[in-house]
């Protein structure tokens, strides 16, 4: 908690409290290499920031009535179900009741939806949620490759890397591909290579750029050893997207997060980064953006005298409307 009193001050409970709300809007970007506008049917409103990015508006917390029988799930299935996702076997933790039409708690208590239980499938169809809109990643568009679902916070970091033809650029943390497409997409002539660290974020990575039509090669490896695994250099620009506490992430009914594990997280951060310098040409650049808000993952991590950082950027839910994030750009000295 220290940490985050030490970004927001006396606007904590404010930031405590957006977190527990989902974002108002949830985005997709355009696949303009294929499309260059959506079905105006669709009804997507596009962004006044980024002209490839659409989103639809989402609407809430209505109320829900409760009823006699009550399904319990876990947290994780708690934040997608309040946004009207079904719940599923394995986020159910217990059924007190024996109707077929349930309300649906968290552990925490939380009234999230309401919906039909189907005991043989052990599932919950949802057919009233916390909040309600239309299902972004269900839209044929996305499912054709036309577009893509990506936040509007991490839509800035290819925007700001700015690719330019022939620039040899690394995506370190490449899974699941928002920042890497959106690179390519506007700048198809660079020499883009992406990596993450297991088989089967490769696979799904690679499944996904095959139906966006779009061909980069995408490596596992581990990031962190680039130089000495793989012989990287002369890189001209670093994307580092490292795995974090993810506190800026909306819905969020709680999290335990303590100052160790933030350290954790601080420190597997810096070894991206070391390795970014290693592969890195003199005067090349880094982006580097986490889905956190805290310190000690950012600008600490950030605060190298190997490199001059030009600028940084946060957004923060209670203020932006948007994920919590935080994203830094530096250059090799």
């Amino acid at each position: 908690m220290d940490q985050l009193r030490q970004i927001y001050g006396s606007s904590l409970n404010e930031f405590l409290e957006s977190l527990s709300e989902p974002n108002p809007r949830l985005y997709l970007r355009l696949n303009t290499l294929r499309l260059k506008n959506p079905d105006p049917e669709l009804d997507l409103k596009r962004d006044e920031d980024f002209e490839e990015a659409y989103y639809v508006e989402v609407r809430g917390p209505r109320k829900l009535e409760v009823f006699d029988t009550v399904v319990v799930v876990d947290k994780k299935t708690a934040e997608s179900v309040m946004l009207g996702s079904n719940a599923y076997g394995p986020g159910i933790k217990k059924i007190e009741g024996r109707g077929t039409i349930v309300s649906v708690f968290s552990e925490t208590g939380h009234h999230v939806a309401n919906g039909i239980l189907r005991r043989n499938e052990m599932m919950v169809e949802v057919t009233e949620s916390l909040y309600t809109s239309l299902k972004v990643s269900e839209l044929e568009l996305v499912k054709k490759g036309l577009a893509i679902s990506q936040g509007k916070a991490s839509m800035y970091v290819a925007k700001l890397l700015d690719p330019r033809p022939n620039e040899k650029i690394v995506d370190m943390n490449a899974f699941p591909g928002g920042k890497l497409t959106h690179i390519y997409q506007l700048e198809p002539r660079v020499r883009l290579i992406g990596f993450d660290h297991t088989r089967r974020k490769i696979e799904k990575l690679r499944a996904i750029l095959d139906r966006l039509g779009i061909q980069i090669p995408v490596l596992i490896a581990d990031s962190r050893y680039l130089y000495e695994d793989l012989g990287l250099r002369d890189i001209d620009k670093v994307i580092i997207d490292p795995p974090c506490s993810a506190i800026g992430v909306r819905p969020k009914l709680y999290d335990k997060k303590n100052k160790e594990d933030l350290l954790n997280f601080s420190s597997y951060q810096k070894q991206f980064l070391n390795s970014a310098y290693r592969i890195l040409r003199r005067g090349g650049s880094v982006i580097y953006s986490t889905c956190t808000t805290t310190h000690i993952e950012n600008e600490s991590v950030v605060d190298d005298p190997r490199f001059e950082l030009e600028f940084t950027v946060r957004f923060h839910p209670n203020v932006h409307k948007i994920t919590g994030f935080f994203i830094a750009k530096l250059t090799k000295r």
